[in-house]
């Protein structure tokens, strides 16, 4: 036997072994290889992917700060337009990255993701978008589709937002109030028909005992205008309607919003009202926001923000307030914002914004020197255009003044008047304490504001129906306090702002808007009753009188790259 030949045989059978090893080995690590190559690819797509979304969603959060600052919301497209479209619901043509006339942006945080988007205004595309067989109908008025795209290298997403504006200013209240006092907000027992909005800034941190508004006894906030006399009622428009429940209502769509402060809740008060069927009125709150809670004999203490028993509001009662910083009271020190645009003005003599109180001061004509008071018993006549005219045959529609006539306490109001003192409405003797005006005013009195008078809305006719807010219309502010009736049961219809306190301790009936930085209202229940189209309807001048546009998203789909 030859043992050569037999270690060869061995030694070429491991070598065989040895190679198909290898090449079972090679082939798994290939294998791992592809693998770990094709996950890693998977997981850049996935990547590219999210972040091609983080993009879309960006382009549509700034076309969002776009539309609420005034703009159009467009973002990155450029020089770029869309076609007209023919058909509602039907995705347009959109911008494409590669196209020369767009101008994608990006984000540092982002540098490799683009992103732009194009904004569609339901109420100006010529298209029926709601469904409702009308073009461009006001129904479709601050609704918006948003078209959000992202790239990262050769990966596009596009998704398509639909959101609905809401005009938020100070005047589409019932009650506005800002940073408050020690004591809290709102000070005592009110009935309000409307919208209520306290900011509570100032207000101590941590304090159970800081109430925002203390409703005790028979006080509330309702949506509606039931109570309302009749004949302060057909002075106004008729409340807005909609559909809840299967049913035809009437509304003030009111809301509670509370930054800062507890709700206090005691005896009776209530927030909102159980939904009854077959009355045509809306009873439930359209929305309560409310972030440190509720506290009173009528909260049941759960350990956290409390559970009150006497509210009813579509959304329940432990949202918070939804508005982070973006709503401020106005301070006549700040700067003059337009009428409906919120566009500032440029003092050419400092290279600055006008504030509020400067600018008033230059449109207002001559300052009325010193305190001025309306006499129910006493004409009066101040012509800031030409105060040394004493004859009012000689005013003109373009003067600002004030004409009052003592035999038939009708007061004549236009444009902006401005007194150096404080202003006072004083009833005469007896019964004489109706002063009905007729025009369009904003006062400013540099100082505090007494309202001892009724102060109703009047036609030039002497006609009363739909007197207010579109025909006639006084918006008063004070740089002090402000008081409405200090005797009880007044009634007054208007615009009413103090950098102070406002109180209205009797039973006063106001009809419109009352703003101010601390409320007290005593203990006789005095009533508040919102009037919707007062804040597109302001005299020139009256301060925070511009919209402050907050969008809430309605829908959101993918549409692909």
């Amino acid at each position: 036997m030859d043992r050569g030949s037999g270690r060869r045989n061995d030694e070429g059978l491991a070598l065989m072994l040895a190679t198909i090893f290898l090449m079972v080995a090679t082939i798994l690590l290939g294998a791992i290889s592809m693998r770990v190559i094709q996950h890693g690819r998977q997981v850049d797509v996935f990547v590219q992917f999210r972040e091609c979304m983080f993009g879309a969603e960006t382009a549509v959060a700034f076309a969002i700060m776009d539309l609420e600052e005034g703009g159009d919301g467009s973002i990155g497209i450029g020089t770029w337009e869309p076609p007209e479209l023919e058909t509602p619901s039907v995705i347009p043509p959109l911008p494409d990255f590669d196209d020369d006339r767009v101008a994608p942006e990006s984000l540092p945080s982002m540098p490799r993701v683009e992103f732009m988007a194009l904004t569609q205004h339901w109420a100006d595309d010529g298209l029926d978008n709601n469904g409702d067989g009308i073009v461009d109908d006001p129904a479709e008025d601050r609704m918006f589709t948003i078209y959000g795209l992202g790239r990262e290298g050769s990966i596009v997403r596009t998704i398509e937002v639909m959101v609905r504006g809401d005009d938020l200013s100070i005047w589409r209240n019932a009650v506005f109030a800002g940073s408050g006092q020690t004591g809290g907000l709102i000070n005592g027992n009110v009935g309000i028909r409307g919208s209520v909005h306290l900011l509570g800034d100032e207000l101590a941190e941590g304090v159970e005992a800081v109430t925002a508004i203390d409703m005790s006894g028979t006080s509330l906030i309702r949506n509606n205008y039931l109570g309302l006399p009749t004949d302060l009622r057909e002075r106004i428009p008729e409340p807005p309607r909609r559909i809840w429940n299967g049913e035809d209502v009437e509304t003030l769509n009111a809301t509670l919003r509370v930054k800062r402060g507890l709700v206090g809740m005691s005896g009776n008060s209530k927030v909102g009202e159980p939904d009854m069927s077959g009355n045509e009125l809306k009873e439930t709150l359209d929305g309560t926001y409310v972030t440190d809670g509720w506290s009173g004999n009528s909260v049941i203490d759960d350990g956290d923000r409390g559970d009150p028993t006497m509210v009813w509001s579509d959304n329940g009662w432990d949202e918070p307030y939804d508005l982070g910083d973006r709503i401020s009271l106005p301070f006549l020190a700040d700067d003059w914002r337009e009428m409906g645009t919120g566009e500032r003005l440029l003092n050419p003599w400092t290279g600055s914004w006008f504030s509020h109180e400067h600018y008033f001061d230059l449109i207002s004509g001559v300052r009325y020197p010193g305190n001025l008071t309306i006499n129910c018993a006493q004409n009066f006549y101040y012509n800031a255009s030409r105060p040394t005219d004493p004859n009012p045959a000689n005013r003109t529609a373009g003067d600002d003044y004030i004409l009052f006539n003592a035999a038939t306490n009708v007061l004549e109001v236009n444009g902006q008047i401005e007194v150096n003192g404080n202003l006072t409405f004083r009833r005469g003797s007896g019964n004489d304490r109706t002063i009905h005006y007729r025009g369009r005013a904003a006062i400013l009195a540099r100082g505090d504001v007494i309202i001892d008078t009724d102060l109703l809305a009047q036609n030039a006719d002497g006609s009363t129906v739909g007197s207010f807010p579109a025909n006639n219309i006084l918006g008063i502010m004070a740089t002090g306090n402000m008081t409405l009736g200090s005797a009880s049961q007044l009634r007054m219809m208007g615009a009413f702002y103090a950098q102070g306190t406002v109180r209205s301790a009797k039973q006063t009936i106001t009809v419109g808007t009352l703003v101010g930085n601390y409320f007290d209202m005593g203990s006789n229940v005095p009533e508040i009753y919102q009037v919707p189209p007062l804040a597109d309807n302001l005299p020139y001048g009256m301060i925070g009188a511009y919209p402050i546009l907050v969008y809430s998203q309605i829908s959101w789909r993918e549409l692909g790259g």
